[in-house]
């Protein structure tokens, strides 16, 4: 990765555009047009550099400090894929990738300073239809030891596992993505905003992505049904939704979809969707189920209501604190890593 520094500028003031989701234009008029559109393009083309007065003025304007477009890049996102609606356009998606490409490098510091780097370990394996996916999600529920329970946190399942998950707030249109960053390091980032139980199953879907080799040719809206299910297999097993449930339903109350949805953290909506797939109720009672939710917004409210506790990772936090107490970061590295005060940081550290 080249990181000359007279090319490091350049780029970082890019990135920094990008992630505001700021045309040049858009970035001139933010600086009451005291920089013009064509000055801001030669900065970015290396052609001309900004006096400290602009510096100071162009950091103000993108949220970021003047260090920053000096730093030298150390992760690369150009292969990821994303999971998203028509609605997320392809500018909001550049300025997803360069927000991820800046959390990453952030996270992949601290791992390293704080001495917490975790090799990711997981197997792959060729896939030819969802049947084989559910397989596959149980063989990995072994090796990470979970029995049938519930996953309590899946970020930090995965997290303790070597893959990098990162939180983004995004709008609705925007559901996950996956890949491998830098060419050999595995990435999943969420969308922050959703409820737990469409975090956990998101998070699981792109985990399918990652693993799962599918045949070239296959259809995308095939493959996204193979990644399904094994997101679904992966929170609540077959053999458990089956015990539970029973093995032919009809009528199925309401309280004992939210007891399955608070044990497993996984959807009423995804638990009726594996009833239908694993046969115990039919097509036509799952379209019941779907038309009432359609015409009742009551009951619409009740099924899609999250039940499920907040679920975050706590590990990036850890390892800031790790390398603060192994005086590895200054307090003020720590307060912009978590982007906090170091007051905050201070109060925080309690060393015992």
């Amino acid at each position: 990765m080249t990181n000359n520094t007279t090319d490091i500028f350049p780029r970082r003031l890019r990135q920094a555009r990008l992630m505001r989701g700021f045309s040049l234009e858009k970035l001139s008029q933010s600086l009451s047009s005291s920089v013009t559109r064509q000055a801001i393009n030669k900065y970015e083309k290396g052609l001309m550099k900004p006096d400290s007065r602009v510096l100071i003025a162009l950091a103000g304007a993108l949220g970021v400090k003047i260090d920053y477009f000096y730093r030298p890049f150390t992760v690369e996102v150009d292969k990821v894929e994303f999971r998203k609606k028509p609605g997320f356009t392809e500018k909001m998606a550049v300025a997803v990738k360069e927000r991820v490409r800046e959390e990453l490098e952030r996270y992949l510091e601290i791992e390293q300073l704080s001495d917490s780097s975790i090799k990711f370990t997981l197997p792959r394996k060729e896939v030819g239809n969802i049947e084989d996916a559910r397989i596959f999600a149980g063989e990995i529920r072994s090796l990470l030891g979970l029995g049938n329970d519930g996953i309590s946190n899946v970020i930090e399942v995965l997290e303790d596992n070597g893959i990098k998950v990162i939180e983004l707030s995004e709008n609705s249109d925007f559901d996950g993505l996956s890949g491998y960053a830098n060419g050999q390091i595995p990435l999943i980032v969420v969308n922050g905003n959703f409820p737990t139980e469409r975090k956990r199953y998101t998070a699981l879907h792109e985990l399918g992505h990652l693993l799962l080799v599918t045949p070239d040719g296959l259809p995308a809206k095939t493959v996204e049904a193979i990644c399904n299910g094994f997101a679904s297999e992966m929170l609540l097993p077959s053999s458990v939704l089956t015990a539970k449930m029973g093995k032919n339903r009809h009528d199925i109350s309401l309280s004992e979809l939210t007891d399955i949805q608070r044990q497993f953290g996984i959807s009423v909506d995804d638990i009726m969707m594996s009833l239908r797939e694993h046969g115990v109720i039919t097509d036509r009672r799952y379209s019941g189920f779907q038309k009432k939710k359609s015409t009742m917004p009551d009951f619409r409210a009740l099924v899609e209501k999250s039940r499920v506790e907040l679920e975050r990772s706590g590990r990036f936090a850890r390892m800031v604190y790790r390398a603060l107490a192994d005086e590895a970061i200054t307090f003020s590295k720590a307060a912009v890593l978590l982007n906090t005060s170091v007051d905050r940081i201070k109060s925080n550290l309690q060393l015992v």
